[in-house]
């Protein structure tokens, strides 16, 4: 791992199963682990909500916008599509053509608008 990178793991990381320990003992079934991710996600999508602002980011920013951002510059990097998918936890390598090949169709509708 990039050394930044292991420096956040260090920073965060805790005895538990968690790298970040959002999930605890508590949380026992999976609607209570899926009710409590969705929750966590809506709290730091409030913050970059925030940030944003401060920023002076007139584009909405969240965890889904920061997904699809690192997958599409890893892929104009010319990053192999199998070690995009392994960073993004895809099961298949196809998997993650269809969700790189969904941006390129939303850039180009984008692009042909400037056509009209």
């Amino acid at each position: 791992l990039h050394p930044k990178a292991m420096e956040i793991i260090n920073k965060y990381k805790s005895s538990g199963l968690y790298l970040f320990p959002i999930l605890s003992s508590f949380h026992k079934t999976e609607q209570q682990k899926l009710n409590r991710i969705h929750k966590v996600i809506g709290k730091v999508n409030k913050y970059l909500k925030s940030l944003g602002k401060e920023l002076k980011i007139d584009k909405k920013i969240t965890t889904y916008v920061a997904r699809h951002s690192f997958s599409t510059t890893l892929k104009r990097a010319g990053v192999s599509t199998s070690v995009i998918s392994e960073a993004l936890g895809h099961s298949s390598e196809k998997v993650t053509q269809i969700y790189l090949d969904s941006f390129e169709n939303t850039q180009m509708s984008n692009a042909m608008q400037n056509l009209l």
